[in-house]
């Protein structure tokens, strides 16, 4: 059983999570050390701020990252009712309030006095406390702002099922939002409180059934491994050896191009495919996947997240849609026909992504 054990004399014993007397206890935990999160990514979060007045409520924390991007933080423990449901929608509301917003309006109305009690007349006062630099911060949060662009985090003592369900559907549908779950357990021992965060990994996956464009199915994420080592293992058990060969070339391209930092390469297995996920090295999410479906691997295929390329990779959208054969507002598709220039294509996108210029 997964826990904090204490031994006393010879015997090992369970230490139980203590209760949070309130909210506001692991209010105040979140705000003393925002780095203590788990988030995807492991951004550094600055500045956070308690009780923000956004959108006729107050957001539990308004934090940043340290690129700028704003960070909605709702805290909520278990018992609460509105962990299950309610929670989302605030923090939805709190998002749309602050989308649109000017710097000059987050500085003077939203956060006006809160920066105004630590003797600051700008939200750069606070930030160059954590050697950030200014100018960077400002115009990424210029852009994050205007476009809706943030992260959303809930922090609870527990996760409700349903919640998990929630937090997961809304970052698979929303593409300018990253979602974080995160659970913070309390602990008592020899009289010293031991918090011990948890991020927990919401049914957020999109996989394809089999390798028709344009169709797809929810499900669970299939357990996943860095690296390729397990996708050329499943490349090895294919009998007709020009596919085998094919997928060799595939994963040699996925692993030259992970050597230039431009995507993580992470290996899937799901019940049927094996999968080779290019995910982005700044965040948990991929633009593209091969898959290698079990029963007929001679059908491999390419599966594009066209709604992830539309958020990161906006100029090579039109060209990755085009020569992957799909539409460019579906959020989704696949294609069994992986050709060079699609491969190209799919270069561009994660380069532009990840700010790297061509080369």
């Amino acid at each position: 059983m997964t826990g904090i054990w204490r031994k006393d004399g010879e015997t090992w014993s369970l230490v139980g999570p203590s209760d949070y007397r309130n909210e506001e206890e692991l209010h105040d935990r979140i705000v003393e050390a925002p780095e203590m999160l788990p988030l995807s990514g492991q951004p550094e979060i600055v500045a956070p701020y308690r009780e923000v007045p956004l959108g006729g409520g107050s957001a539990d924390v308004l934090a940043f990252e340290a690129s700028g991007r704003p960070v909605i933080i709702e805290v909520k423990l278990s018992r609460n009712n509105e962990a299950r449901r309610a929670v989302v929608a605030q923090a939805l509301a709190y998002a749309a309030a602050l989308h649109g917003a000017t710097v000059e309006e987050l500085e003077t109305t939203i956060l006006g006095s809160h920066l105004r009690k630590e003797g600051h007349t700008r939200l750069a006062d606070a930030i160059e406390e954590h050697a950030v630099e200014s100018q960077s911060f400002y115009g990424n949060l210029e852009e994050h702002l205007a476009e809706g662009s943030f992260r959303i985090v809930f922090v609870l003592d527990e996760a409700p099922p349903q919640l998990v369900t929630l937090a997961g559907y809304l970052e698979v549908i929303a593409d300018r939002i990253t979602v974080d779950l995160v659970t913070v357990s309390a602990y008592e021992v020899n009289g010293a409180q031991i918090l011990v965060p948890e991020r927990i990994d919401p049914e957020r996956a999109l996989e394809p059934e089999q390798p028709r464009p344009r169709t797809t199915r929810w499900g669970r994420p299939s357990p996943a491994t860095q690296g390729s080592a397990r996708f050329r293992e499943a490349i090895d058990e294919v009998s007709d050896e020009a596919t085998a060969e094919r997928l060799r070339g595939f994963a040699d391209w996925a692993d030259r191009l992970a050597s230039e930092n431009l995507w993580r390469i992470y290996t899937g297995e799901g019940k049927e495919n094996y999968s080779l996920l290019l995910r982005l090295t700044d965040e948990n999410v991929h633009i593209a996947g091969f898959y290698l479906p079990k029963a007929a691997p001679e059908k491999n295929y390419l599966w594009t997240w066209l709604g992830v390329a539309r958020r990161r990779a906006p100029r090579a959208l039109p060209k990755l849609a085009r020569t992957a054969g799909l539409d460019e507002s579906k959020r989704a598709g696949g294609t069994t026909d992986i050709t060079p220039d699609l491969l190209d294509a799919l270069t561009e996108a994660y380069r532009e992504a990840s700010g790297i210029q061509a080369v």
